[in-house]
């Protein structure tokens, strides 16, 4: 290893991780002042990278792949079975390509008014109550602005049941036992949900805007010869 990259002098940065998150790298490179440093996680050397430079060489496909790089727990919890994450080439710029041509500018604006909207009529209902639980709201909260700004249409009796479901899939990342598996429970169930929401868009059963993000999946053709 360079003796120009530092090292961090933990022995295993594995609790650091958990207990980090996603400011794990970040905290090191500003310790460090480095874009780039060396640690152990799982007992197993490892370089930590960041900065543009950093995105590019991570984005390299000549040096990198997705598929397998996601353990099999994960995708059955978080990511789901053949997602973006888990592409490569041709395959997953069109994939991409999907999902970049949703972030317009007028849909990105929409978004931000539907999270204003929400979050307007939320904090008055709080007004009257003697407690509130900022997490369960926020989690009910952005499931239906989600779903709103997509089209999946969505009930209010279902918002709990599905937030959950969502949330339970992110807490799953990574995790052993209970947690996993409810996780994975929760992935099975959304999957159900949306995959019949989907075959009702492609039988006509359900009327959506073909602007939307849900006329725009159930459509989608996964060939490099279709235009998006």
């Amino acid at each position: 290893m360079n003796e120009q990259v530092p090292h961090d002098n933990s022995l295993d940065n594995s609790l650091a991780l958990k207990q980090e998150g996603y400011l794990f790298i970040k905290n090191r490179v500003d310790r460090y002042q480095s874009d780039v440093f060396q640690a152990r996680l799982m007992l197993q050397n490892v370089i930590c990278i960041s900065g543009e430079e950093a995105a590019k060489l991570f984005y390299d496909p000549e040096r990198f792949q997705r598929k397998d790089a996601v353990p099999k727990r994960v995708q059955r919890t978080l990511f789901g079975e053949n997602g973006v994450q888990a592409l490569d080439g041709d395959a997953h710029i069109l994939r991409k390509r999907l999902f970049l041509s949703l972030m317009t500018p007028p849909q990105q604006k929409r978004l931000a008014e539907l999270a204003r909207e929400q979050w307007q009529a939320s904090i008055s209902k709080w007004e009257g109550a003697k407690k509130v639980v900022l997490f369960d709201e926020a989690k009910n909260i952005l499931c239906r602005i989600a779903c709103h700004w997509a089209g999946v249409p969505l009930q209010e009796s279902e918002v709990k049941e599905r937030a959950d479901d969502f949330i339970a899939m992110v807490y799953a990342f990574g995790a052993i036992g209970r947690r996993h598996w409810k996780g994975k429970s929760a992935r099975a169930r959304a999957e159900k949900w949306i995959r019949k929401v989907i075959e009702d868009v492609r039988a006509d059963k359900l009327k959506v805007d073909k602007g939307s993000a849900l006329y725009a999946m159930a459509f989608h053709k996964q060939s490099c010869n279709e235009a998006i």
